[in-house]
């Protein structure tokens, strides 16, 4: 069985972040470690909620896996609050050379950074951008990261940069939605039916299944299109009426199990 460190937030309400990556890549049977940037008493979506730093534990926490010789077949990030989180989980993946390494540079959306991202915090995701085998940013991410809105070119830029590919989600065309996935060789666009409108979580569950799909041997075309597939199935059965409490992942967690 595959193991696979996970780094992001979790939250009491919200069905998102840990709370859906776990469950999601035990599914697709891989061994999830988790260890939470932040605890949140809801997400952020509901406009005002609790939180507490968990950057005085996370470097203690990969510290003591190191001390019990715990080896990672893949490394999957999310949310964090603080540069130095960022430089203990890039302080892991320099010490497991050959580990997946999928990162979702959760920076900011619909054209801004989300409040509280400082400008250092966003640098340092960018430097475990170019280091990551595979990103997911939404378009607002990639402009961050790469300084342009021609997102072909800022794809083109990460790629130059280290990244071995980009997987653009939030790609919009005739009534669907799906992601692009770049390479250095060539991209695919990936399209299913749009439902609805905003849904929390709907990022968190799409890297969850990309990184459990490669993890099982699958290449990243096919794991983005395994992972856009699965999400659109999801919003089909979920309550379009409580956006801020997530998708309904589990009523299809069976579709991953094989």
């Amino acid at each position: 069985m595959k193991n696979c460190a996970v780094f992001n937030d979790i939250s009491g309400f919200g069905n998102c972040s840990l709370s859906a990556q776990l469950p999601v890549l035990c599914a697709l049977g891989v061994r999830a470690h988790p260890a939470p940037t932040a605890v949140l008493s809801n997400q952020t979506a509901y406009g005002e909620y609790e939180m507490s730093d968990m950057s005085g534990f996370l470097r203690p926490c990969i510290e003591r896996w190191r001390r019990m010789e715990r080896r990672f077949d893949g490394i999957l990030t999310g949310f964090f609050t603080c540069e130095g989180e960022v430089d203990a989980v890039l302080e892991l993946a320099s010490a497991h050379g050959g580990a997946l390494l999928v990162a979702d540079p959760v920076m900011g959306d619909n054209g801004a950074p989300y409040s509280g991202f400082s400008d250092a915090l966003c640098k340092k995701i960018g430097s475990l951008a170019c280091r990551a085998d595979v990103i997911t940013p939404n378009k607002t991410e990639l402009r961050m990261l790469a300084g342009t809105d021609d997102m072909p070119l800022a794809a083109e830029i990460m790629l130059e940069r280290g990244c071995g590919a980009v997987v653009l989600t939030g790609v919009e065309k005739g009534g669907m939605i799906g992601s692009t996935v770049f390479t250095p060789e060539k991209s695919r666009t990936f399209l299913a039916q749009k439902r609805g409108g905003y849904f929390s979580g709907t990022g968190d569950i799409f890297s969850a299944v990309l990184t459990g799909m490669m993890l099982r041997g699958a290449d990243v075309f096919s794991a983005a299109e395994r992972a856009g597939e699965f999400v659109s199935r999801v919003i089909a059965c979920t309550d379009l009426q409580n956006a801020e409490d997530g998708i309904d992942f589990e009523k299809r967690l069976g579709d991953l199990i094989e």
